[in-house]
């Protein structure tokens, strides 16, 4: 029976110590990771509509019009039609995402926080509210000042997260992908993963705020704290975290300042992680230039991906990088075949190119494949167990090009975009539907809290989006289940009408 179970788990995977050589080739030419972690879409709710692959148009909601890039980059590389997020929300999502496992702390607490029962978002470094990455009374008030109008002597002390998986040598707080780059010697740059989320709350009332700058840099505006101790000297402290007033444009204006520095020295970090969370939606009545409704809020997350994968593209390092990107979760949002079921790339050289890919592939194949690349160790036994995403690469494939398209609706903003040109013009030019203003968002969902990840009514907030992106349809509530990837221009043609 022992034996029964470690076959069913795939524990002969763990012993299996040959090495893949599609992956020993990559190891050798692969300097550098960058890994992107965005936010709660489904596959259909972004690539329902594109010619290939397993989408159902009828379901999206964030069509090429919107989303240029993310349909580009799919039909340029490699279009993961099976690929799921295994987490369901951003509680285990992310944990799944930077560790390939969550905790037995994590499983019980994620349920009753998202059904409002008392509980709050402990599991990206903050434990009821503390920054736990911190160690001491003293460094806590000055890094989150709303603690010192009520100091406590026995406030959480030491600096162990509850949440946090551990390290084999029993550390907490570790067990990260950070972790095993770090321990493995390789150099690590953070851009918003873990950070201190209080500090952008409360305007009015926060001590402690930090305001948004569009050029924090040059302003000297610290823009982020990390939460977890490993990260904290390797976070960039003027790129902003998770925040919806925010947008994804002022963030990769960030990442390419000290991209560009890297590029002239020769020292891109071996693993970047790059949070890019505009596509989560909310503060519309708040939002920073003009970027107020769910449709210029996804466009903006898609342009600064394409902005992203652009600049990597021109730069010394586009031979020796890969680019992988992953929703958190899929916040159970439309899809026809499952509610994980999710958007993923990869990018760079050594991938396939203009290729359908539908294996069945999770968020914990691509940290696996990750950890491959680089030459890690698997952060879990999840991952040691799991496949390689092999089937995306393609070793002929040394070179690429990528250039990163406006979408159409993004010139309706203030943000500092560049002339129209014949390259950066997207091929489907404006919005087939009207998609409301802000005053209507803010007036349907503006009394949810979007401080955090998904601290809102997630049924609700899911039937209002898609009532004002896709007007009188009715509200998809059965999952089909069916094999859309034949004819797919007839079922382009009938959802168009």
């Amino acid at each position: 029976m022992t034996r029964r179970v470690s076959e069913n788990n795939h524990f002969d995977r763990v012993r299996n110590t040959a090495p893949d050589p599609v992956l020993a080739v990559l190891r050798n030419h692969i300097k550098h990771v960058i890994y992107i972690v965005k936010e709660n879409r489904t596959y259909d709710q972004v690539l329902g509509d594109l010619e290939v692959g397993d989408g159902d148009p009828s379901l999206a909601e964030f069509p090429e019009a919107l989303s240029p890039n993310h349909h580009a980059l799919a039909r340029r590389f490699v279009t993961l039609d099976n690929f799921l997020d295994s987490g369901e929300v951003s509680g285990v999502g992310w944990n799944w995402s930077v560790a390939a496992r969550t905790t037995d702390y994590t499983e019980k607490t994620v349920p009753p926080e998202y059904a409002g029962r008392g509980l709050d978002y402990s599991w990206e470094g903050t434990n009821r509210g503390i920054n736990v990455g911190i160690g001491t009374l003293p460094e806590r008030v000055k890094a989150q000042p709303l603690l010192g109008a009520h100091p406590d002597p026995d406030l959480l002390p030491g600096a162990v997260d509850v949440a946090a998986p551990d390290s084999d040598a029993g550390d907490a707080g570790t067990g990260y992908i950070w972790d095993e780059a770090l321990r493995a010697g390789l150099t690590v740059r953070n851009y918003g993963f873990f950070c201190d989320l209080s500090r952008y709350e409360n305007p009015k009332a926060n001590p402690g705020l930090l305001p948004i700058s569009k050029a924090p840099f040059a302003e000297g505006k610290l823009q982020a704290i990390s939460t977890n101790k490993s990260l904290m000297s390797l976070t960039d402290p003027y790129f902003r975290s998770f925040d919806q007033n925010a947008p994804d444009f002022y963030r990769f204006k960030e990442w390419e300042r000290e991209f560009d520095i890297a590029a002239r020295s020769g020292t891109l970090p071996n693993l970047t992680l790059l949070r890019l969370a505009h596509d989560h939606f909310g503060n519309f009545g708040t939002a920073e230039d003009g970027i107020n409704t769910p449709a210029l809020q996804f466009a903006d997350n898609d342009y600064a991906i394409g902005m992203v994968m652009e600049k990597l593209s021109k730069s010394p390092f586009a031979g020796d990088t890969l680019v992988f990107v992953v929703e958190d979760d899929a916040q159970d949002g439309p899809d026809h075949v499952d509610a994980h079921r999710s958007i993923a790339y990869v990018i760079g050289p050594y991938v396939k190119q203009h290729a359908v890919v539908s294996e069945r592939y999770t968020t914990v194949n691509m940290v696996h494949t990750i950890e491959a690349v680089l030459g890690l160790s698997p952060s879990s036994i999840y991952s040691a167990a799991s496949v390689p995403m092999t089937e995306v690469f393609d070793l002929s494939q040394a070179s690429w090009t990528y250039s990163a398209q406006v979408p159409a609706i993004l010139r309706t903003s203030k943000l500092p975009l560049p002339a129209s040109t014949a390259e950066n013009t997207p091929k489907v030019p404006g919005l087939a539907r009207d998609t409301h203003d802000a005053k209507y968002w803010q007036r349907r969902l503006g009394d949810m809290d979007y401080d955090v990840e998904d601290k809102l009514d997630v049924g609700r907030f899911n039937r209002e989006l898609w009532k004002g992106m896709m007007g009188n349809k009715p509200y998809p509530e059965v999952r089909s289940g069916e094999d859309l990837r034949d004819n797919r221009e007839a079922l382009l043609a009938v959802s168009a009408h």
